[in-house]
């Protein structure tokens, strides 16, 4: 009789360990279905939109105030960019994170809202452990290297939830592109 409830115990702390470790999978698991099908409701509940949009404004502005300080140029309105640089960024970041724009990062491993217009990209998804409460996801063409393609994190909230916290974005190809 105690044998059962050894193994019982067992199978418990395995399925508990099981379900830890492989929770950001199913939230991944589910971000794309609900970023396949549309579902904006999904996309809400599985973003936490104000950290997405301010860790994007604020690599943007890193970004941006790098490349304009190695602009060695004469050019006078230089100054008047840099100036209005900050609304700019806040304004198109606002205007990119949304339902749309992940649904359109998910389904095509791309920065831009796109209307689904020619054939699905092939993606492959990488996965990362960043530490017990984070997991990076990079989405991309297979023949793009993830190093320039844009990553997911996912925070734990709670033992088995997750939500996407972070875009983040390679600097070469905020300043390249």
């Amino acid at each position: 009789m105690a044998r059962k409830w050894v193994v019982a115990a067992i199978a418990m702390v395995a399925l508990f360990i099981g379900a830890y470790f492989g929770s950001p999978y199913w939230a991944a698991r589910q971000l794309y279905a609900a970023a396949g099908s549309g579902d904006v409701d999904r996309i809400e509940a599985a973003v936490d939109f104000p950290a997405v949009r301010e860790s994007l404004k604020g690599q943007l502005t890193v970004a941006l105030t790098e490349k304009f300080d190695e602009d060695q140029s004469d050019d006078p309105f230089k100054g008047i960019g840099t100036l209005l640089m900050p609304t700019i960024v806040q304004r198109a970041v606002d205007a990119f994170v949304t339902p749309d724009g992940i649904a359109a990062i998910v389904k095509r491993g791309q920065l831009e809202k796109s209307q689904d217009k020619g054939p699905k990209p092939d993606l492959s998804y990488d996965y990362e452990w960043r530490s017990l409460d984070r997991f990076g996801i990079t989405i991309h063409a297979k023949d793009v290297p993830a190093a320039r393609a844009p990553m997911i994190v996912l925070e734990r909230r709670g033992l088995f939830t997750w939500k996407m916290i972070r875009l983040q974005v390679p600097k070469d190809m905020i300043k390249n592109g």
